[in-house]
């Protein structure tokens, strides 16, 4: 629907002035031009048009010098409501580019990941791991571990009956696998397990010594029924 509208008002000086209104849309068209229109009447087409176009806004009140009003010169605009029943102006939208949303720059926002670094496990040269009276390998072979985690509980557990350690850290996991020969199965992070133990399972709980861990009840009764299947079936 297209809408024009026009408002002029030239001023003779007498309180009087000219007044042009015109309102189009798809089914209605009112062309207005009053001359010698009192600014009453004015602030009245002023209304109109502001009604017309779906807001309200009060006209000002102008008041004309004393010495010039009467009752002649006053005239109130009279209405008729039925010839007014036209639809709300839409004004023409006119095309207003939004700005584009800031685009956060990658180096200054995102901060660099952090990489653990990992702490490679040193071999116990003097932790003679021969003179168990049970070997590990036997032990390992009877406990018939399901997986990596199992085999960890089982080199803590046969650690303590062995040699009395209660607490290990990733160098005697690493020291084990290497004395069955097996160090090149371990995961490239040695201590996860032993955390994932800990924190998971509940078999192990952290030692007093500084990235030491100790096996707890649960951890040695799992260890002690592993392998119980295998014993029955032979």
């Amino acid at each position: 629907m297209a809408v024009k509208k026009g408002d002029n008002n030239t001023s003779n000086g007498n309180g009087s002035c000219r007044v042009k209104f015109r309102y189009a849309d798809g089914e209605r068209y009112v062309d207005l031009d009053m001359e010698n229109a009192n600014a009453a009447v004015a602030d009245g087409i002023k209304s109109l048009a502001n009604a017309l176009s779906g807001r309200t806004v009060i006209a000002p009140t102008r008041s004309l010098p004393q010495h010039k009003a009467s009752a002649a010169s006053v005239v109130s605009p009279v209405v008729d409501q039925e010839e007014l029943q036209f639809p709300p102006e839409v004004e023409e939208e006119q095309g207003v580019e939004s700005a584009p949303a800031e685009q956060s720059n990658g180096d200054e926002s995102e901060k660099p990941k952090r990489v653990r670094k990992l702490r490679k496990p040193i071999f116990l040269k003097d932790l003679k791991l021969t003179d168990a009276q049970v070997s590990l390998a036997d032990f390992m072979a009877q406990k018939n571990p399901a997986n990596m985690m199992d085999k960890y509980a089982i080199v803590a557990v046969w650690l303590k009956e062995q040699f009395g350690i209660n607490e290990i850290s990733s160098d005697h996991i690493f020291s084990a696998f290497k004395h069955l020969g097996q160090e090149s199965k371990l995961p490239t992070d040695v201590e996860k397990p032993l955390k994932n133990l800990t924190y998971s399972r509940n078999w192990f709980e952290k030692g007093k010594a500084e990235n030491t861990f100790a096996i707890v009840w649960l951890g040695e009764d799992s260890v002690g029924k592993m392998g119980a299947g295998v014993a029955k079936a032979s």
